[in-house]
């Protein structure tokens, strides 16, 4: 299962990164210039939801969300879960990566998987953006894994001097 969901990403991967310029809406093409950053309680991360199952303007599949995120330099962001499975693909950046007990420093190239219910964390180790393109999907085509609670494992904490974006 885990080959075919990356075989799919990197078949999405080379069709974003040969896009061109021209945002062209509808079902079928979107480009992320024509969607707005997303973010929430903690603006030291933001997406953009490109792919998204039943979200007006974007690509519809019904069973997968894809989009880019950007983790803002210096940024912590704390360990949380969310039992929708998660691939990043790093485009750019350093980064400490945790994924339950394994901990890795990662750069451009780097894809990440997150089990359903796995603990993760982002830690920003340069002064530039780390961005990424991510993906969740439904496994078995339970969609419902996109209405399951998104829950913080650490307190947030004080981000180090310079955190954030400058945008």
């Amino acid at each position: 299962m885990l080959r075919v969901i990356l075989i799919i990403f990197i078949g999405l991967l080379a069709v974003v990164s040969k896009a061109d310029t021209t945002s062209v809406e509808g079902d079928t093409f979107l480009h992320e210039s024509s969607v707005d950053w997303e973010t929430n309680d903690f603006p030291i991360h933001r997406w953009k939801t490109l792919v998204g199952a039943g979200i007006e303007g974007r690509t519809q599949p019904d069973d997968i969300y894809m989009g880019t995120w950007e983790l803002a330099p210096k940024a912590i962001y704390h360990g949380h879960k969310h039992e929708t499975p998660e691939i990043y693909y790093i485009i750019s950046g350093k980064a400490l990566w945790t994924v339950g007990d394994e901990t890795r420093e990662v750069t451009k190239g780097t894809s990440i998987y997150t089990r359903p219910g796995e603990v993760h964390k982002m830690v920003n180790l340069g002064e530039e953006t780390v961005q990424a393109i991510w993906i969740w999907w439904a496994p078995n085509g339970d969609r419902k894994v996109f209405q399951s609670d998104y829950i913080f494992t650490e307190e947030p904490g004080v981000q180090p001097e310079g955190a954030g974006f400058s945008e």
